[in-house]
């Protein structure tokens, strides 16, 4: 278990930013304001606006500060201060914004007995062996101040050397947190001199006599430590200012290497210790190395980490990566000239003493990118196909495909199964090549190819996945292929007959969440679906007592859905639901009928008809995309009619409308 993605995850879950955050009366109020072409009066009236809110009057004189935050987290929804015994540790934690309401619960944990490893700054030890772990359902947003009681620190000289810490993820190093000192001291004011006032500031500063320690921070973090410092170890004082500096390959052509020449020096005046190094992605790794300490990559950044520097020394970096083919420049029209793509690196240094100068802690690099005018290699895959079926165990798979060059030759063909040579394949004839892999396992499989034209380019594919089936034969022996289902008609039933004479079957199910299979008997099986798309394409799975998966071929039908259907008539300006109190006193009435599918049914109306006591008084055999059928014009005689349309969509599938019975009176 790792300690500081999470707790960065949480964090970042509870974080809301605004434009604008003032605080008017006690609440914190969010102030977004976006005007075109203001005029410079209004201008004025909403600087004067700002300022108010923010603390200053048009006089430039200061108002009163913003105070600490003020409402308590440890009293919502019944949420409890720490129980122990003493009363010692987090007597109170304040926020500055709460977003949803919920119970708060801190619990002590025994930094010995932790699930995860605490390694705190050097020179700093856990105080008491505890670790204060937050968990709430409420959310809520920084600032935050912690107030904690300790009295177990009986003398001034360890009361004076506690420190509240807690863990912040770390860019540099996401193996190891970086600790932050949130104790609110003298000497470890920060910003927090400019967000309190000078009283608030002295109402939370150490208290020996009623062993009182604020924390004062920017975020919610939701695990703290009471840490004690050595003085005489502790790095916090000391200063060490690191200078990153390097230079990287200025430009490249596709498919060529990038190197990165760095070095990190220490200018002192101390020195810097536990130093981490973090490099971003950019082209695609190939090789780090460094003249000390130890350096790796994972998901394409670089991370080092190194024990010491001593003043006036330097290390250095050298980070080699390729730029691939195809990546920088895509979509590129045939015979299109693309200009160059620039692409950076970020890199960061960082170490445990404090750095004066952070400035120089980071360093961009830019290579600017040239496409290579050699086209790559073409290479189409003709088998397997996706998701196809090959009889186990040690299955015979032909590979089969396509390579050319457009402006040269393949000079080598290379076949790969995670990341295991398969070896070349063999012509079979122009330009069609072909590989039998053979002894193929159980389950899911892909097959790389690469290609290597006459000048180098390489280019992969990877041949679509195909599967290997177990020793049990499964298959969907209802409904039928090809067969027609109404959504209408609610849950269905879909069959399975799944049996196996090497091993018992431990589950029969399909290949959609949450549909296992009840047997039935006779080594048939049902699963009941509530909904399946208009072109349901399923497929069983049937999985043995030793784990092995089969599968069956995939099976399609339809699933019908009416269309939803509407008839109104148009008044020459309107269209209008019939009113059937009153009669119609006309000669002739305009009719106007429109269809859709209520659950997104993707078949296309193809008929509108619109019918008089059963009888068709119109049709339209082209209705538009949206289902509007074109204007019926109807001259019935006076009387009693039923009226009602009917829509048809490209499945078959009939909708109609409700029967609507209308008078026509002699005008």
């Amino acid at each position: 278990m790792q300690l500081w993605p999470g707790v960065r995850n949480r964090n970042a879950a509870r974080s809301i930013s605004s434009d604008s955050l003032v605080r008017i009366g006690g609440m914190r109020i969010c102030l977004e304001f976006r005007v075109q072409n203001p005029t410079p009066a209004l201008v004025l009236v909403f600087a004067a606006l700002l300022l108010l809110c923010c603390g200053k009057v048009a006089s430039g004189q200061e108002l009163e500060q913003s105070p600490a935050p003020q409402i308590e987290l440890l009293t919502l929804n019944g949420g409890k201060q720490n129980p122990r015994a003493r009363g010692e540790g987090i007597t109170s934690y304040k926020i500055g914004d709460l977003f949803k309401r919920g119970t708060t619960r801190i619990t002590l944990v025994k930094a010995i007995e932790a699930p995860f490893r605490i390694e705190l700054p050097i020179g700093y030890s856990v105080f008491n062996n505890l670790i204060y772990s937050i968990e709430t359902d409420a959310v809520f947003s920084g600032p935050s101040d912690i107030a904690f009681n300790l009295p177990s620190a009986r003398t001034k000289e360890t009361f004076g050397q506690l420190r509240i810490l807690y863990p912040e993820y770390d860019y540099a190093d996401p193996e190891v947190p970086r600790w932050i000192d949130a104790t609110l001291s003298d000497d470890n004011l920060g910003r927090v001199a400019q967000l309190l006032s000078q009283l608030d500031i002295k109402q939370r500063l150490r208290d020996f006599n009623t062993r009182t320690l604020h924390a004062f921070t920017d975020d919610s973090p939701l695990l703290l430590v009471v840490a004690l410092r050595d003085p005489a170890k502790a790095r916090a004082k000391f200063t060490a200012d690191l200078e990153v500096s390097g230079t990287a390959t200025s430009q490249v052509t596709e498919g060529r290497p990038v190197t990165y020449e760095l070095k990190i020096t220490n200018k002192g005046p101390d020195v810097a210790n536990h130093i981490s190094f973090h490099a971003d992605p950019s082209f695609s790794f190939v090789s780090v190395n460094a003249s000390q300490g130890k350096c790796k990559m994972s998901g394409q950044n670089v991370y080092c980490k190194f024990s010491s520097l001593e003043k006036g020394r330097t290390l250095d970096i050298k980070i080699v990566e390729r730029c691939a083919w195809g990546s920088h420049f895509p979509n590129r029209p045939s015979g299109y000239e693309t200009p160059t793509s620039f692409v950076s690196k970020h890199v960061r240094v960082r170490a445990t003493e404090r750095d004066p100068s952070l400035e120089n802690n980071e360093l961009q690099l830019t290579t600017e990118v040239y496409p290579d005018s050699n086209k790559g290699p073409v290479i189409e895959v003709l088998s397997p196909t996706l998701f196809q079926l090959f009889p186990g165990p040690a299955a015979t798979v032909p590979i089969r495909f396509k390579a050319s060059d457009l402006d040269g030759f393949i000079r080598k063909l290379e076949l790969f199964a995670n990341a295991k040579p398969l070896g070349e394949p063999t012509l079979r004839s122009d330009g069609e090549y072909e590989l039998i892999y053979r002894d193929v396992s159980f389950g899911r499989h892909w097959v790389t190819i690469l290609a290597t034209d006459n000048l180098g380019r390489v280019e992969a594919v990877q041949a679509p996945e195909f599967f290997v089936n177990g020793l049990a034969r499964v298959e969907i022996t209802d409904p039928k292929g090809g067969s027609k289902l109404n959504l209408a008609d609610g849950e269905f039933a879909v069959t399975i007959h799944a049996s196996s004479t090497a091993s018992s079957l431990r589950k029969v199910s399909l290949d959609v969440w949450n549909s296992d299979a009840t047997p039935v008997g006779n080594n048939y099986y049902v699963v009941k679906l509530k909904y399946c798309n208009r072109k349901c394409r399923l497929q069983a799975i049937a999985i043995d007592e030793d784990g092995v998966e089969t599968r069956s071929e995939f099976l399609e039908f339809t699933m019908m859905e009416p269309p939803k259907t509407w008839l109104s008539w148009f008044d020459g300006e309107f269209v209008r639901d019939f009113d059937t109190a009153k009669p119609f006193k006309v000669s002739e009435l305009i009719l106007a009928a429109a269809a859709d599918h209520e659950f997104s049914n993707d078949a296309r109306i193809i008929k509108i008809e619109i019918f008089a006591n059963g009888l068709p008084i119109c049709t339209d055999d082209s209705p538009s995309a949206l289902g509007l059928a074109a204007d019926c014009l109807w001259k019935p005689s006076p009387g009693k009619y039923r009226l009602q349309a009917a829509a048809t969509d490209a499945d078959g599938a009939v909708g109609k409308s409700d029967l609507i019975e209308v008078i026509i009176e002699k005008p």
